[in-house]
């Protein structure tokens, strides 16, 4: 009879179990969440303040270079409006067009070194984006985490949830500068492109 009726305990014990065991079977593993502000990385490792030294340089030039441009041509247009009254009303006009065309010029250039040097900063700026990635999915396996968030999704944050300062120090080991292919001047733009063709030749 005891037999029996431990047997049968055991039994209703284990019916009693299942429906739990299948619950929890069925249940989804808990998320191991990660935060990472890819701004902040971007700003403040050395490669990327590095890249966006060089590039700030460069635009001191490109500026400097443009403000003496505009500077001739402001004193070009004082001196063809003290002209204006020995010149005749067609050579005057022909001077102001010609005048016109050299700020038209000067604006296409503007323009066209504003992209180029974009494009530097874009191409350079990716490297060091390219890199941080690897850096953070290199956390994110030794840590076993199975969902990364961007820092400006976040709301609330427990401590210890936000690897930015680890992924930098990383990045900052693993590429401390990245080489930056500023664009040509527009003179050795040109000389590259005439050797260029004239080894087709």
């Amino acid at each position: 009879m005891k037999a029996r009726h431990v047997l049968g305990l055991a039994v209703l014990l284990l019916s009693a179990l299942l429906p739990a065991a299948r619950l929890w079977a069925q249940q989804p593993l808990a998320p191991l969440i990660l935060i990472v502000d890819m701004q902040q990385i971007l700003q403040d490792a050395k490669a990327a303040k590095g890249v966006q030294s060089i590039i700030s340089q460069q635009y001191n030039v490109y500026s400097k270079e443009v403000a003496q441009e505009e500077d001739e041509l402001q004193k070009a247009r004082a001196e063809l409006e003290r002209q204006r009254t020995v010149l005749t009303p067609d050579a005057f006009s022909l001077r102001a067009r010609e005048l016109q065309q050299r700020y038209d010029d000067l604006d296409q250039t503007v323009q066209g070194r504003r992209q180029a040097l974009q494009q530097s900063l874009n191409e350079a700026m990716g490297k060091v984006r390219n890199v941080a990635l690897e850096v953070v999915a290199g956390i994110v396996q030794e840590r076993r985490a199975n969902l990364v968030i961007e820092k400006q999704a976040i709301v609330f944050e427990a401590e210890g949830l936000d690897v930015t300062p680890e992924a930098i120090e990383r990045l900052d080991q693993k590429l401390s500068s990245v080489p930056v292919n500023l664009p040509k001047p527009e003179g050795e733009a040109a000389k590259s492109g005439a050797a260029a063709s004239d080894k087709k030749n």
